[in-house]
């Protein structure tokens, strides 16, 4: 299990909730997680918890609304510890480093975790609302990638806020697929070319 859904199963456990629904939550992540979310039936989690199926309903709408309860406070906690950290860095070369080796190194500690994501986004149509306070609102992406603009004015400013993402995300995911899902080898320059990549992409007029 990814270090992510290891902090997140010891929070349950240390939460002020009902012990069915804590008993619902921590083996419905391991589930979708290991197994995905639609091969995981709520039986299974009954089953495994040692709950009956009546128990999960009685906390839960759906199955879809039980992923959700999961989703959102991990894809928040992802996003507020990962842009608290980025006051620290001196200069745009310095905050793109930060960024590349952070997301890197947590993506690929937490694979498992990170794919049942993108699988639920390509292929659950309604997913797109799990993600909703991640990207919108005050402390949402799209806000944070917005300050950031204004933080670092060397950053091409016609630059919309998607294309600084997407400039961002793109070599990084590139690079993670290539090592965790087809075990292509990397070389021992390539996350400098990368960063390199991003500055180019973010500066160029």
């Amino acid at each position: 299990m990814s270090q992510l859904l290891t902090n997140y199963h010891d929070q349950l456990e240390n939460a002020k909730m009902p012990a069915g629904k804590k008993k619902v939550l921590q083996t419905a992540l391991t589930l979708f997680a290991n197994n995905g979310f639609h091969a995981t039936t709520t039986a299974k989690i009954a089953k495994q918890a040692g709950v009956s199926e009546g128990t999960i309903y009685k906390y839960f709408k759906s199955k879809d609304d039980l992923l959700t309860s999961l989703l959102q406070p991990i894809l928040l906690e992802i996003k507020d510890n990962f842009f608290s950290r980025l006051d620290s860095t001196a200069n745009l070369k310095e905050l793109i480093h930060f960024m590349v080796t952070d997301r890197i190194a947590f993506i690929s500690v937490n694979f498992d975790f990170i794919r049942l994501l993108m699988q639920e986004f390509l292929t659950n149509q309604p997913a797109g609302k799990y993600y909703e306070k991640f990207f919108n609102g005050n402390t949402g992406v799209l806000t944070r990638v917005q300050q950031l603009q204004k933080q670092y004015p060397e950053i091409n400013q016609s630059l919309t806020t998607v294309q600084i993402i997407r400039s961002i995300v793109g070599p990084v995911m590139t690079y993670i697929l290539q090592i965790n899902l087809f075990h292509v080898p990397s070389d021992s320059n390539d996350v400098a070319l990368i960063e390199h990549q991003i500055l180019s992409n973010l500066t160029k007029i």
